[in-house]
């Protein structure tokens, strides 16, 4: 497929027809915000050894988001930083059996994103913990080079790794951080601070180099149920996040959260701190018309198709009409990019790769 980064869009005024030339990164950014598009952004993103077994069956051994792009209209590239979290999404072990990040915890490179260490395990290595620099010389290279490339045309998007729920419980391991809401409220109440000073500043610096959009990535649920209450989540993250979040609104700019898993108690809130568009919409987790009847209106879905069940196992048929029905769904009030409701793995065969493309090409054009 070719990757359509020109269209056109008809208004009606009193002077006559105007016609506007949207590109993917104009058409993005106003589905984000709720206002008239002449077709549905699409988005196809892969798993790191997804995404590495797609390009190879294309003859492409360098694994970058990138190399997509002559396959599939995709609307949006990830301003990873560099070091760790660039060299985890593509997949660059370089022989080595994990990867340290620039906050002290080791990642399998066996495995897509699964950490193996907590170097906060002990409350008493705080005191001699060295907090990651977001000003750090080359940190955001890559970054930089994706908005020189494609900062007019496409959405570059911050990318928040592991923001701060995600990334308290990798620095003390998840049990541990479960207690602490209860036993050591001083001490998480510091630790969540000290992460979001790192993310305020690097969502400045972010901006200062000109991504036009913003993206926060912290899993708030499993597949039944929030991992904390919604009175925790609201004392302790809810206030940080906004926080983050409004660096990039303040600046004028749509804000993407990632967060996999039964969050739908929270919508409300992400919505209320300033999220335009909510990712991965798992449609075995979440109550979809539900979703929709409450914040169709205020949010702007993206993802939705199903990989849990459909994109894996079904054929391609099944996909094709799986695309069709999160669409009408989910795209009723114009404000839905057609994508997974996760990055595809290695599970999902090629036709019902190919299956999708189709469909999300055919079922965009509103």
């Amino acid at each position: 497929m070719l990757n359509n980064v020109q269209a056109v869009w008809r208004g009606q005024t009193g002077k006559g027809e105007i016609v506007m030339h949207l590109t993917n990164k104009e058409r993005f950014t106003r589905c984000a915000f709720g206002q008239e598009i002449d077709m549905l952004p699409i988005q196809c993103d892969f798993s790191g050894r997804g995404l590495r077994q797609f390009l190879a069956r294309k003859g492409i051994t360098n694994v970058s988001d990138l190399e997509l792009l002559p396959f599939f209209d995709n609307h949006v590239l990830y301003a990873y930083m560099n070091g760790a979290t660039l060299r985890l999404k593509t997949k660059d072990s370089r022989g080595e059996a994990s990867i340290r990040d620039e906050w002290g915890v080791d990642w399998d490179t066996d495995q897509d994103l699964y950490y193996i260490s907590h170097p906060l395990e002990d409350w008493d290595a705080l005191e001699s913990y060295v907090f990651p620099d977001p000003m750090a010389p080359g940190y955001l290279d890559y970054a930089e080079d994706l908005v020189r490339r494609y900062g007019e045309t496409h959405i570059v998007t911050a990318y928040h790794f592991c923001t701060l729920f995600e990334r308290a419980y990798m620095l003390r391991g998840f049990e541990n951080l479960m207690t602490d809401f209860y036993l050591e409220e001083e001490l998480l109440e510091e630790l969540l601070d000290r992460i979001t000073e790192f993310q305020v500043a690097l969502a400045k610096r972010y901006v200062s180099i000109g991504v036009n959009c913003g993206r926060t990535v912290d899993d708030y649920g499993t597949q039944n149920a929030l991992m904390i209450s919604p009175a925790l989540w609201r004392r302790f993250i809810k206030p940080r996040l906004a926080r983050i979040i409004a660096v990039y609104r303040n600046a004028g700019l749509p804000v993407i959260h990632h967060s996999c898993g039964a969050i739908q108690p929270l919508v409300g809130d992400l919505i209320e701190i300033g999220v335009n568009v909510l990712n991965p919409i798992q449609p075995k987790v979440l109550d979809l018309p539900k979703l929709v009847e409450d914040y169709g209106d205020k949010l702007t879905f993206f993802g939705g198709i199903c990989n849990q069940e459909v994109l894996p196992f079904r054929t391609p048929e099944e996909v094709e009409e799986n695309v069709q029905e999160m669409t009408a769904l989910l795209g009723k009030n114009g404000r839905y990019i057609i994508a997974p409701s996760n990055g595809i793995g290695t599970d999902v065969p090629q036709e019902n790769i190919d299956a999708y493309f189709r469909a999300a090409e055919r079922c965009r054009r509103i």
